[in-house]
C-alpha cells in the first residue's frame, strides 16, 4: 500500500459504513488520477496498481450493493436501460471470447509487444485474461451506476463541479511539475506518481532524451491530454455565455488553464484531440441552429489558418516550439514509441486475420489503438457492439439536441461532446480500461441520454438564473 493509500484507508472504511455520497464524490475527484496508486503489486514490467479512483469506485458499488440488498431492488432505471442493455450484450461476448484462448491452446505465437525484444510466447488461457475482463465488468458497473445516480439534477450538478475541481487540480500540479522541469528542481513523484505498473512512469519521460514531459498525476502525457480535452466541453457554456458550472467567470478561466496545460504537455493527442472538439464543436453548433453553413466553414477556415500559421511561426523562430512540434508530431512516425506503436498495431491485426470472430481473447493481445485492439481481442463481433453500444448513446443525445439555450440541452451537449472527444483520441492512444474518467463520461453521457427531459435539470445554468441559484 502507498502512503496516500495508508491516509485514505480510514476515510474509505468510513465511508463503506456511513456514507455512500463521501466515497461517490472521492472516487469521482480521483478519476483524474491515473498515476496515483492505492497499493501496488508486483514489480518492474509484471507489475500492476489499483488506482485510487479503483479503491474509492469499488467501495462505493460495495455500499450500493449493501443498500439495494436492504431493499431487494436492483432495477435500472427504464430511461436508461437501452444503452446498459447494449453495453451488458457486448460484456457477455467480451466474456464469451475467452474460449478463444483455451481452443487455441498454444498454436498461436504472441510476439512481445516491446520494440527491443523479439521473443514470442505460445497463446494460452491465463488469469492474465480473467483480471482484464474483471476490469471490463467493473467499469461497466461503474458507468451504469454513475448514469443511475445522475439522473437527478443536484447529483449531476455535483459531479460536475468535483470533476472540474479535480481538473484544476490536475492542472496546477502539472505547472508545478513543468516549473520543476524548467528550473531544474526535483520532482516530488513520490506524492501523485506512485503507480507500479510499467507504464505508470511517464513523468520521467522525455522528447529526444532532452525535453522532460509533463505527465501531472497520469501515467503519461497523451493520458493526461485526453483527460483535459474531454474536459473542455463543460467550459463551453460559459464561454458562449449561456451558462456554467461555477459562473462564467472561473469556467472561462478552466478553460484557459486546459488549454495552457495542454499546450505544454507535448502530446499528439492534446494537438489532436483540442483540433477534433473544434470540428465536432462546430457540427454541434450547425445541429443547434447556431451557426450556418456558411459561417461554419469561415470559421473552421479561420481556425485551421489560425493553428497552421501559429505552428508555422513556432517553427521558424522559437526553438523550443520547433523541437516540442516535430518531436510530438513531424517525427512521431519514426521515435521509438511510434515504430512500437506501429509494430502492435500490425501484430494485432494478424491475430484478428487468423481469428476474426471472436478475436483471440479478451486481454490477449497488445495494441497501442482502439479498433485493432478491440478486433484482435474479441474479433468483429465484440468490436461492432462495442460502437454499436457507444454510437447508441451518442446518437440519443444527438437526437434530443435542440437549442443551446435549454439547461436541459446545455448539459447534453457538454457529455455528448466529451464522450465523442474520448472516443475519437481513443483510436490513438488504446482502449481506455484501466482510466477511470472514460467510465465517468460514458456514465454521464447515458444519464443526460436520458429518454425524458424532465430528468435533466439545472446543472450547467443559464446566465439569467445564476443568481437566483446560488451557483455563481
Amino acid at each position: 500500500m502507498t502512503p496516500l493509500g495508508y491516509v485514505l484507508l480510514p476515510i474509505g472504511l468510513a465511508g463503506l459504513l456511513f456514507s455512500s455520497k463521501w466515497l461517490y464524490r472521492f472516487f469521482v475527484f480521483w478519476t483524474l488520477f491515473s498515476a496515483t496508486s492505492f497499493a501496488n503489486f508486483g514489480e518492474g514490467d509484471n507489475g500492476s496498481a489499483m488506482q485510487m479512483w479503483m479503491f474509492f469506485g469499488f467501495l462505493w458499488l460495495l455500499r450500493l450493493i449493501l443498500e439495494r440488498l436492504s431493499t431487494l431492488s436492483f432495477a435500472i432505471d427504464r430511461r436508461i436501460l437501452r444503452p446498459c442493455l447494449w453495453l451488458f450484450v457486448f460484456l457477455m461476448v467480451a466474456s464469451s471470447s475467452l474460449i478463444m484462448p483455451a481452443y487455441i491452446g498454444g498454436r498461436l505465437m504472441i510476439t512481445s509487444p516491446i520494440l527491443s525484444e523479439s521473443t514470442e510466447t505460445p497463446l494460452y488461457l491465463t488469469t492474465h485474461n480473467f483480471t482484464q475482463l474483471l476490469y471490463l465488468v467493473f467499469g461497466i458497473a461503474i458507468a451504469v451506476c454513475v448514469a443511475h445516480h445522475n439522473l437527478n439534477e443536484e447529483h449531476r450538478h455535483e459531479t460536475e463541479r468535483i470533476i472540474m475541481v479535480s481538473a484544476i487540480f490536475i492542472c496546477f500540479w502539472g505547472l508545478f511539475q513543468f516549473a520543476c522541469n524548467v528550473t531544474g528542481l526535483p520532482y516530488p513523484d513520490y506524492v501523485f506518481n506512485t503507480s507500479g505498473s510499467a507504464s505508470g512512469k511517464g513523468f520521467a519521460e522525455t522528447l529526444d532524451g532532452e525535453l522532460k514531459r509533463v505527465t501531472s498525476a497520469a501515467v503519461e502525457p497523451s493520458v493526461l491530454a485526453q483527460g483535459l480535452v474531454c474536459l473542455l466541453p463543460l467550459t463551453l457554456p460559459a464561454l458562449l455565455r449561456r451558462g456554467s458550472i461555477f459562473s462564467i467567470t472561473i469556467d472561462r478561466f478552466c478553460a484557459v488553464l486546459f488549454l495552457i496545460v495542454l499546450l505544454i504537455s507535448t502530446s499528439s493527442t492534446a494537438y489532436l484531440g483540442m483540433f477534433i472538439l473544434m470540428v465536432l464543436f462546430v457540427a454541434l453548433l450547425l445541429r443547434a441552429h447556431a451557426l450556418s453553413k456558411t459561417k461554419a466553414v469561415v470559421l473552421l477556415a479561420l481556425a485551421a489558418t489560425a493553428v497552421m500559421g501559429v505552428v508555422a511561426i513556432g517553427l521558424l523562430s522559437i526553438p523550443v516550439i520547433s523541437d516540442v512540434v516535430k518531436s510530438a508530431l513531424l517525427n512521431k512516425s519514426s521515435s521509438g514509441s511510434g515504430l512500437e506503436r506501429l509494430m502492435t498495431i500490425q501484430l494485432a491485426f494478424g491475430y484478428f486475420q487468423k481469428f476474426p470472430i471472436l478475436g483471440i481473447g479478451f486481454g490477449s493481445a497488445t495494441s497501442h489503438d482502439l479498433i485493432v485492439k478491440l478486433l484482435s481481442n474479441i474479433g468483429i463481433v465484440g468490436t461492432l457492439l462495442f460502437f454499436a453500444a457507444i454510437l447508441s448513446i451518442l446518437r440519443a443525445n444527438w437526437r434530443r439536441v435542440d437549442s443551446l439555450v435549454a439547461p436541459a440541452s446545455l448539459s447534453r451537449s457538454a457529455w455528448l461532446l466529451s464522450l465523442a472527444v474520448f472516443v475519437f483520441t481513443s483510436v490513438l492512444i488504446e482502449f481506455p480500461l484501466v482510466f477511470g474518467n472514460f467510465w465517468l463520461i460514458l456514465g454521464m453521457a447515458i444519464a443526460t441520454s436520458a429518454d425524458s427531459d424532465e430528468s435533466l435539470s439545472r446543472n450547467l445554468l443559464p446566465e439569467g438564473n445564476l443568481s437566483h441559484s446560488g451557483s455563481a
